[in-house]
């Protein structure tokens, strides 16, 4: 839990936001970060990233009624990617872009747990890369600074326009 608080606050301060923004829950490991900002598609409806364990950080709408948020894209490719990959992700939704994948991730969990151990021993480095030897850090490893940037800021091939429209038809449904 250390692990991820520590990765959590970095990824806050990179955002620019205050600690009072984030929620981290134990079971499952989870975190909600609400953002500042609208989609333009959505301009009465509040965003927030979330992150879990199994499927690292998606971009989400508020439904404003209780209910459970409404995922609008993954970041995908790494459940513990740098907070400047966050930043860039979060960015892109609020201008309108689609970054990211319209299909959740699926990360092994004890990789992920492994990794937050190793960010709980160095809480300055918390994001900012994991131990040689991991699964995790090996996956990393194969994807260069600039690819994760053009992850995070440009949309999947014909992904965005099924986010949209999934999420448009999501939250006109749960409107009703």
């Amino acid at each position: 839990m250390r692990g991820l608080r520590n990765y959590v606050r970095n990824v806050v301060e990179t955002l620019g936001y205050s600690g009072d923004s984030s929620f981290v829950q134990s079971e499952p490991l989870s975190l909600y970060l609400a953002v500042d900002g609208h989609l333009p598609e959505f301009p009465h409806r509040d965003v927030a990233l979330l992150w879990d364990e199994e499927r690292g950080w998606a971009g989400a709408l508020e439904t404003g009624c209780g209910e459970d948020l409404i995922v609008v894209s993954y970041l995908g490719d790494d459940p513990l990617p740098k907070p400047e990959a966050v930043a860039a992700f979060a960015a892109a939704l609020l201008r309108g872009d689609s970054p990211g994948k319209a299909e959740p991730p699926l990360f092994p969990a004890t990789e992920v747990r492994r990794g937050l151990r190793w960010m709980a021993r160095t809480p300055g480095l918390a994001g900012s890369g994991l131990p040689a030897g991991s699964d995790l850090s090996a996956a990393r490893s194969r994807a260069t600074a600039p690819a994760v940037r053009e992850a995070a800021t440009t949309p999947a091939a014909g992904a965005g326009a099924t986010v949209v429209a999934r999420t448009k038809a999501t939250v006109a449904a749960k409107a009703s």
